[in-house]
């Protein structure tokens, strides 16, 4: 059998804050094509994960690698041009902006033009005409091209996720963090998110991790699940199995199911 380099992969990952672990040697690797849900209770140490993995916190301890490179020590800005994106866990947008000024953000790590060029506005006009041609196809993908033109302070709190969601697709990124886009969703919009999450795997070719509380959203998309308890990771299979494990059950109810 041919060993395959997975897409992401993370070795004894820890992280201290002032002698307190919020990770503690997790590992695990995210295959090409796959979506990997990453659950647990609050306090877990799942944003302060996806914080390692984008370059926002430096892990005390371990190693990450995209593609088997090392990427530990990069700065957020470089991972974003080597393909990781992400959303966050409340929408982080640029409310008196509009919808499509949000969106256009998201593509500033694929525009390539040195100083001298910029500075004679060489090419810069169209690399602009195509960044906007592609945030609205991506508004329109998602449903919320009527709302381009609009202040991004003005949509409900769903729409804002959908901007948030597209601003991060504009890098064209080979790996996706979603931090709990299913949160503050009703039913029918967390039922929508999740038949998007698997149509954007299919159509633009990405991976995807995900974390998540809503364990119904989690089955339905995700190939593979990681939980995490108190910074250290404590099971990972299926939706199914991970949901059955004792001590995620602990974590979750006390000693109820996993919900």
């Amino acid at each position: 059998m041919i060993a395959t380099t997975p897409l992401l992969a993370l070795h004894d990952v820890s992280l201290v804050f002032g002698g307190v672990h919020a990770l503690r040697d997790v590992s695990f690797a995210v295959a090409d094509g796959t979506i990997c849900g990453l659950v647990g209770p609050n306090g877990a140490g799942k944003t302060s994960l996806f914080n390692c993995i984008c370059g926002f916190y430096l892990p005390t301890a371990g190693r990450i690698e995209l593609r088997g490179r090392p990427i530990t020590r990069r700065a957020p800005h470089s991972l974003a041009a080597l393909g990781i994106a992400r959303t966050f866990q409340h929408p982080v947008l640029q409310r008196d902006r509009t919808v499509l000024d949000n969106v256009l953000v998201g593509g500033h790590s694929t525009v390539a033009a040195g100083p001298v060029r910029y500075a004679l506005r060489l090419g810069v006009r169209r690399a602009e005409r195509d960044l906007a041609d592609r945030a609205r196809e991506l508004l329109g993908y998602l449903g919320i091209d009527g709302l381009a033109a609009l202040p991004a302070g003005r949509l409900s709190y769903g729409q804002q996720k959908r901007v948030e969601l597209a601003r991060a697709l504009m890098s064209r990124p080979a790996l996706l963090l979603l931090d709990e886009l299913a949160s503050g969703l009703t039913h029918s919009e967390v039922l929508d998110l999740a038949e998007q999450i698997r149509r954007i795997r299919a159509d633009r070719d990405v991976s995807i991790v995900l974390v998540e509380h809503h364990m119904g959203m989690v089955a339905a998309v995700t190939d593979t699940v990681v939980a995490l308890v108190q910074g250290e990771k404590v099971a990972e299979g299926s939706a199914a199995e991970v949901q059955r494990h004792p001590v995620v059950v602990e974590a979750y109810l006390g000693g109820g199911a996993a919900a």
